[in-house]
């Protein structure tokens, strides 16, 4: 694949500023910040200004959904770490995915690939948003395999109300704003918003099901509740009481990214 020197350097020119922008920001620490410049290099490069417009968008909205009411998921104990300051875990397990169905365009071409990348990142998006919103639900969430269940606050598996309108909300201006960069010319607007609001959904769904059945959940004896880690924020160690230790959230995030993918391609050569 041919490119030229001239789009090389602003790829990288705008690349960077966005690194810097997003330190100061806070968005990502050092580890996301490298994360996010290869994962956005590759999109932009083998996917086109078009497709990174459209990863972009979701890592806007995600890191300022993150930071949206942080004090109050901070008192919860359901914040992310850091300020809300994403790792190169987290960036590639939303991210990764997307680059790599951005590489497979990049070198293969047909434009099935952009149903695939709509769906990782449609998938992300929901998933993030979901999160973040679903936080705030005043009430308890149920347990997506168990849904008489009655789960506290940030529960992997949990869902509400506000989490799956959130889905729908982000599956939706995901697709929109696909639609409106106009990257894959065979695809018509209502085709990409199919494909990103049922890969979207099916990949949030898929994502709180894994949550909830095979990830990996601890108990904090200090704060007596299930958190997703070994090494507790309150500094107590933790023991695995659900789920398989080698599947962390991360882990959860890549793969459910994959399978939306999937859908998403799937879904490219059906309508």
């Amino acid at each position: 694949m041919h490119v030229a020197f001239n789009d090389l350097a602003i790829a990288l020119s705008i690349l960077t500023l966005l690194a810097i922008a997003s330190i100061k920001l806070k968005l990502v620490d050092y580890t996301g910040t490298a994360a996010a410049f290869v994962v956005g290099f590759i999109t932009l490069i083998f996917g086109g200004w078009n497709w990174f417009a459209i990863l972009l968008s979701f890592y806007l909205t995600s890191s300022l959904l993150t930071k949206y009411k942080y004090d109050i998921k901070r008192r919860l104990g359901v914040a992310e770490a850091k300020g809300g300051a994403r790792a190169w875990t987290n960036v590639f397990g939303n991210g990764g995915i997307a680059a790599l169905f951005a590489l497979a365009e990049g070198l293969f071409g047909g434009g099935a690939f952009f149903g695939g990348f709509i769906g990782a990142v449609s998938t992300a998006a929901a998933d993030t948003l979901a999160t973040e919103l679903g936080l705030l639900y005043p009430g308890e969430p149920r347990l997506i395999t168990n849904l008489r269940k009655k789960v506290p606050p940030g529960t992997s598996g949990g869902v509400s109300i506000y989490g799956e309108v959130a889905i729908l909300v982000a599956s939706t201006v995901i697709g929109l704003v696909a639609a409106a960069c106009g990257a894959e010319p065979s695809f018509t607007p209502i085709k990409i918003l199919l494909i990103a609001i049922l890969s979207g959904f099916a990949g949030s769904t898929i994502d709180s099901i894994l949550g909830a059945t095979v990830q990996a959940q601890y108990w904090c004896e200090s704060c007596k509740k299930l958190v997703e880690v070994k090494h507790h924020s309150c500094g107590s160690e933790t023991k695995l009481v659900r789920g398989f230790e080698f599947i962390n959230n991360h882990v959860v995030n890549f793969t459910s990214t994959a399978l939306g993918g999937f859908i998403g391609l799937v879904l490219s050569l059906m309508l």
